[in-house]
């Protein structure tokens, strides 16, 4: 996700990206998203177990250039381990493919005779699969309630909202920087209109689809959950920013890769999830 990014002056061209491009890929993603989420658990987590594979082997092909290995195969097991063990035994599932995210990649270096820089691939991989499938997974606990997919729709269309809603009102009034060394163009500004939009649009809608929501525990947890998405997109900007890398793969056009459109979500789904379970 991106925020409080300028427009580049070519045509078609929006913060350095084909825009044309973008809007046709973004509403293809958003279809099958929707499709999935209105169908079932099943196909809502296949979507989620696809996009985040795919993460999984972009970032290993680009990191591999910056002299970082990751151990994709093990990445990419413990996607499915861990979204389909949340489908079958929630929590339970989730440390399953935390298990094997940790011992699958020692393991592996462990019986690899060309293994160097240990620490650094290993580190580097549990990372990665942390951010990429531990928090990928709770997209499934939240959708395996009664109400999923108004949960699930209000949680990501937090994080989208917000981060639309910094757009629009850091390019005009964004005075104040977050963190100017890791993104300068996000502003507080930004930030607290994002979530003013987002709060404001949950409360106006959520409760009106089913009875999950009032217009009080909508608007927290569309500010929550922006929040979370916000230093999501915060802390991708700051690794690719030591990476010295602009994006953290190329496979969606427009958008970069696949991580760098779910960035804020994959932060804002834990955080959505804790907040239906303790508050609301």
């Amino acid at each position: 996700m991106t925020g409080d990014e300028p427009a580049d002056a070519g045509r078609g061209m929006i913060g350095g990206r084909n825009l044309p491009a973008a809007i046709a890929v973004g509403l293809l993603l958003a279809g099958v998203f929707l499709g999935s989420v209105f169908w079932r658990t099943e196909a809502f987590g296949a979507v989620i177990a696809l996009l985040a594979a795919l993460a999984c082997v972009e970032v290993g092909r680009v990191l591999r250039p910056q002299g970082t290995r990751l151990i994709v195969p093990v990445m990419v097991l413990t996607v499915v381990v861990a979204i389909t063990g949340a489908y079958v035994a929630g929590a339970a599932g989730q440390r399953l493919g935390v298990g094997v995210l940790l011992l699958g990649s020692v393991l592996w270096v462990l019986f690899d005779r060309r293994r160097t820089d240990i620490v650094n691939t290993l580190a580097t991989t549990v990372l990665f699969g942390l951010w990429i499938a531990f928090l990928a997974s709770y997209g499934v606990l939240l959708h395996d309630r009664p109400d999923g997919a108004v949960v699930v729709l209000a949680v990501v269309g937090a994080a989208v909202v917000a981060d639309i809603g910094g757009y629009a009102f850091g390019v005009p009034f964004g005075r104040h920087k977050v963190a100017p060394s890791v993104s300068p163009n996000k502003s507080w500004e930004g930030l607290l209109g994002g979530l003013l939009v987002a709060a404001g649009l949950a409360a106006l809608v959520l409760p009106l689809v089913g009875d999950t929501f009032a217009p009080g525990s909508a608007a927290a947890l569309a500010v929550l959950c922006g929040l979370a998405a916000f230093f999501g997109d915060l802390t991708e900007s700051m690794i690719k920013r030591d990476l010295g890398v602009k994006d953290l793969g190329e496979l969606l056009p427009g958008h970069g890769g696949v991580l760098d459109r779910v960035d804020g979500i994959l932060f804002a789904l834990p955080v959505g999830y804790h907040t239906m379970v303790w508050f609301v």
